[in-house]
């Protein structure tokens, strides 16, 4: 008889801790949301997240309604230190600008995807980088809504000659989005 095989015991394997980050507090002020410390807030900048302006981090609206939505910072009104919920900062910083929350469900689809996300440049909604070498300028055409071929064509044709890749983002009515990569040659004439 062999006796050197003995009952496996079962191992009591614990989960990690999960790791709590505390949310950044940022502010809303009249030029927009803004976080100060920008020496303690460089994970933010290494992930392409605000702009520097002297002593200050400034957030887009997409960043802000991203990074509530994600627990990474609490916005509190500058003057009243009262927190805004991302439903209120939705409706104070789209005033003016009805697209904006269809605008941020692709920033927030190409974030969740890996990419870093920056406004993009006039005629374009976003620029998109981080996944391999090329840069990719992104913009939005609503189902049922109009565009041009001729317009398609400059901005792939101007995107092309920047080295950069033209990515057309179509949502639908659902707010289903489908990513399109367009090529210049595809717009030439036979």
């Amino acid at each position: 008889m062999l006796d050197f095989l003995e009952p496996l015991e079962a191992k009591s394997e614990q989960a990690p801790a999960p790791i709590v980050v505390e949310p950044i507090e940022a502010y809303l002020s009249r030029g927009g949301v803004f976080l100060r410390e920008p020496e303690k807030l460089m994970d933010l900048r290494e992930k392409a997240f605000g702009t520097l302006v002297e002593d200050k981090i400034t957030l887009n609206p997409y960043e802000t309604f991203y990074l509530v939505e994600k627990k990474r910072i609490k916005v509190l009104d500058e003057k009243t230190k009262q927190s805004k919920s991302l439903q209120q900062l939705v409706t104070k910083l789209s005033v003016g600008k009805p697209t904006i929350w269809t605008k941020y469900l692709v920033y927030r689809d190409l974030r969740d995807r890996g990419y870093l996300v920056r406004d993009g440049e006039a005629g374009y909604d976003f620029e998109t980088f981080g996944k391999g070498a090329m840069r990719r300028l992104v913009t939005i055409v609503f189902e049922g809504g109009e565009s041009t071929l001729e317009k398609l064509a400059g901005l792939s044709a101007k995107a092309n000659k920047d080295g950069k890749d033209l990515v057309l983002a179509v949502i639908d009515r659902r707010t289903d989005i489908v990513y399109y990569t367009l090529n210049p040659e595809n717009f030439q004439s036979q």
